[in-house]
């Protein structure tokens, strides 16, 4: 059997210390690594908003993710307090059922209201049906304390109203967001601690 010219360059360039081949591919291709981050960039993704999602089993936390930088220019990743979806049948933010060390009071007339459920959309309340009971949410001044920490004031839209039981979403609650999250994450964390023993948070 013998070799083609074209076979022999071939081995020939491969057993030579630089081939034509790779001197070639060499001056066409190059590889460099940059350790910092273009100055164009870090204003993107400093001003970002992230979410990274974790998934336990039928839940998903999409935890908030904000960036910063420090002195040497590496990004510095912050994890916040995460949403809780149940995507078990149809999604929906996660609620927990008789929540304990949380009060709903009624400031103008004097009264606690009892909490059924809530979540980070909003709450079931259970309200005696008399006339003289009825709390109208548009104009109830309503504050919620959980765990004992600072009243939060609520704005509630009505959903629905079935005997003495009332559903209704929260209209605004930024600046009690935060808390309210912790809260339902801690919750949840405390009912499930079974799914989270193997994860570091």
């Amino acid at each position: 059997m013998e070799f083609s010219t074209e076979e022999l360059n071939f081995f020939n360039d491969v057993f030579t210390e630089t081939s034509s081949e790779q001197m070639m591919s060499d001056s066409q291709h190059q590889l460099s690594i940059k350790t910092d981050v273009p100055q164009y960039l870090q204003q993107i993704l400093v001003g970002s908003k992230l979410t990274l999602l974790a998934e336990v089993s039928h839940y998903q936390l999409w935890f908030p993710v904000s960036l910063s930088i420090n002195k040497q220019g590496d990004f510095l990743p912050s994890l916040g307090t995460p949403e809780i979806i149940d995507v078990k049948g149809n999604e929906r933010s996660w609620r927990v059922n008789t929540p304990k060390n949380v009060a709903l009071v009624d400031v103008f007339h004097d009264q606690e209201i009892e909490v059924l459920s809530l979540s980070a959309t909003g709450l079931t309340l259970k309200i005696p049906n008399s006339k003289k009971n009825v709390i109208n949410l548009q104009q109830s001044s309503l504050e919620m304390s959980l765990a004992g920490e600072k009243p939060l004031k609520l704005e509630l839209d009505l959903v629905r109203h079935e005997k003495d039981v009332v559903a209704a979403k929260f209209k605004d609650l930024q600046k009690g967001r935060e808390s309210l999250r912790k809260f339902l994450f801690n919750s949840h964390k405390s009912k499930y601690s079974n799914l989270y023993q193997d994860i570091i948070l």
